[in-house]
């Protein structure tokens, strides 16, 4: 009997033991699965907590192009496409539905000048904040010099690429390329520069496709995909695809217009171009054998404003208005106005009004005499591109120099469409030098008043 039971003890203890196990087991999968990623569905996405769903693998890369310093859109109309605003808005978009890298093919610089430079350094922030990987070295960028592109790096964390630019005795100053790691695939993503693009730099530029195969000598094989961004006129970046099926997407710059994409062989190519008004977009997929894909996107009005990219504007906006650049600091006049002739002094309009008193009340009524008012408006009266057809004999003689020092030659005076005139008000005898006529197109670009249509808006101005 007292066997009997201690064998039924024993065996109680023995299951009691193994259910503990069983149980202890099941809490250990459970917690894994849980903390886990949860199963994927037959099409292959991962299931989101929203509408969006990312694609397992798969990679878009935004590449942007040939921005030449605009940060808002191109142009002061509203119906005006580009911008880092928009810019910014597209790839969050992106980012909410796909794994997303950023990059840019070059040219987002306009000039040396000391304003052209604060403009470059707003859309690098800019594209920092939008999470650029890397940004290649185009003919505005390396213009600057490797000390200033330097600095710029050190000051916006934004990473310059390029295989083929150098200092004149042969350093390197910037990476080559950056390696990617994204779902689990690797991204080589390297630049060049068009030689023939380069003029009176300290840098130089070896042959493009030299350099890449240079590239990817030192990456050993050890990349999934090779994306090149070329800063190289159409015919150029046309035989770089043509010669160089190691790559699988050449992305270019200067090419006026945006090249749709196409295939040349099993390399894709495309172009972002226009002022930033166009944004290469490729779909990477996960597959290796697969091709890379592309569209090429227009940043037009249909995008709203991105907050992050708002402040950056914003920020970039109370500089200016701190600084108040000189028209000579602009880049938009002659940087040496030494020995011109006093017929390029500007008098201002009320010199004008002593003896045109009827056409200058006339003007009071216009549009002309009030487009400081405008600009001030619109938050861009501190911005030198803005001034410069919103105020009277901009970076001439006598005529506006800053904010600080001119408020009373804002506004379109007679002098913006007659031409300097001091030479006039000293000697009547003397005509205007300009026919106002043809002063017109200079501001009234297609860009900056698309409606524009000379009959109708010379009515406006017109005076004897």
């Amino acid at each position: 009997m007292h066997s009997c039971f201690n064998d039924r003890q024993l065996l109680s203890q023995l299951i009691t033991g193994v259910a503990m196990r069983v149980y202890l087991l099941l809490l250990i999968v459970v917690f894994f699965i849980g903390c886990g990623t949860p199963p994927l569905p037959p099409d292959g996405t991962a299931e989101g907590t929203g509408e969006n769903t990312k694609p397992v693998g798969e990679i878009r890369v935004v590449i942007s192009g040939d921005t030449r310093g605009w940060i808002m859109p191109c142009g002061c109309t509203a119906n005006q496409s580009g911008g880092l605003l928009r810019r910014g808005s597209y790839v969050q978009q992106l980012s909410d539905q796909s794994t997303v890298v950023v990059a840019d093919c070059g040219g987002a610089a306009e000039g040396t000048a000391p304003y052209q430079q604060s403009r470059f350094r707003a859309i690098l922030l800019g594209e920092k904040q939008m999470g650029l990987e890397a940004h290649n070295l185009g003919a505005s960028e390396v213009a600057l010099g490797a000390d200033t592109l330097k600095q710029l790096s050190e000051e916006t964390g934004v990473i310059f690429v390029s295989a083929n630019i150098r200092t004149k005795d042969g350093k390197q100053f910037v990476p080559t390329h950056q390696l990617i790691q994204k779902n689990g695939q690797r991204l080589l993503i390297t630049g060049v520069c068009s030689p023939s693009l380069i003029e009176d730099s300290e840098l130089f530029a070896s042959a493009p496709g030299d350099a890449i195969l240079d590239v990817l000598k030192d990456a050993g094989g050890k990349f999934d995909r090779l994306i090149v961004l070329a800063w190289l006129p159409v015919d150029e970046l046309r035989h770089l695809a043509e010669t160089l099926p190691e790559a699988d997407a050449v992305v270019g710059g200067p090419t006026g217009q945006s090249l749709p994409p196409e295939m040349i062989g099993n390399v894709l190519l495309t172009s972002s171009a226009n002022k930033g008004k166009f944004i290469a977009c490729l779909t990477v997929p996960q597959e290796s054998s697969q091709s890379i894909s592309a569209q090429v996107v227009e940043m037009s009005p249909s995008f709203s404003d991105d907050e992050t990219q708002k402040a950056n504007l914003d920020a970039f906006r109370a500089m200016l208005a701190s600084r108040d650049f000189t028209a000579a600091e602009s880049g938009f006049v002659p940087s040496n106005t030494t020995g011109l002739s006093s017929a390029t002094n500007i008098a201002g309009t009320d010199s004008c009004r002593e003896c045109h008193d009827d056409a200058c009340s006339g003007w009071d009524k216009s549009g002309h005499s009030h487009a400081w008012e405008r600009l001030v408006s619109q938050q861009a009266a501190v911005d030198p591109y803005c001034q410069q057809c919103h105020t009277t004999g901009y970076g001439l003689s006598g005529g506006f120099a800053s904010v600080k020092d001119s408020m009373n030659r804002t506004n379109v005076g007679c002098e913006s469409c007659h031409g300097p005139s001091a030479e006039h008000v000293s000697d009547h005898r003397r005509k205007t030098p300009v026919d106002a006529i043809g002063s017109c197109i200079r501001c009234h670009d297609h860009e900056n008043s698309p409606h524009f249509e000379f009959a109708g808006y010379w009515e406006k101005i017109r005076h004897e």
